[in-house]
């Protein structure tokens, strides 16, 4: 959409890729697993790489970034997931974690309800973590508009005291 001149500026996930995107960051993430509590990993401080192919495993869309880099960190951890479901909602990933149809891979910050509510259980991927960086992107060397740099800047101030509140 920003290619296509549809979208001024973005909310997204920075690529390797997007060179002729600038980029504003704004905070990072990391992807966790994310069970229900009746699941057996809730008994688990760590999840071992050899317990991951046993499992059902509940992912973003095929076509995401996210999924991509779930699957090259995978490949690097020689995993090699065999059985997953791919769904275009992290809503519905909550809900089929919840429900102990598999293994979620979200961001806790998706399921802070839940995981507060002790509806669903988080643990992180493995010894090295996945992390993401997200900010507001635009095309490179475009002028922002007033506007335009206000809502990023707005952006930023909202993930910096939202990086605080949760030190």
């Amino acid at each position: 959409l920003l290619r296509a001149g549809q979208v001024d500026v973005a909310l997204m996930l920075r690529t390797e890729t997007d060179r002729d995107l600038d980029f504003a960051p704004l905070f990072e993430d990391d992807l966790n697993y994310v069970f229900s509590p009746q699941h057996p990993w809730s008994r688990c401080e760590q999840i071992r790489p050899e317990q991951i192919s046993t499992e059902t495993l509940i992912l973003y869309n095929k076509a995401s970034f996210t999924f991509r880099l779930l699957m090259d960190y995978f490949r690097a951890e020689g995993v090699s997931p065999s059985d997953y479901i791919e769904l275009g909602s992290m809503e519905a990933i909550k809900e089929l974690a919840k429900t102990g149809v598999g293994v979620g891979i979200i961001a806790p910050w998706v399921a802070r309800n839940e995981l507060e509510a002790g509806s669903l259980v988080c643990r992180p991927l493995g010894g090295r973590k996945l992390k993401r960086e997200w900010g507001a992107a635009y095309l490179k060397g475009r002028r922002l508009a007033l506007g335009e740099e206000t809502f990023i800047g707005l952006c930023q101030e909202v993930a910096l005291q939202l990086k605080r509140q949760a030190a």
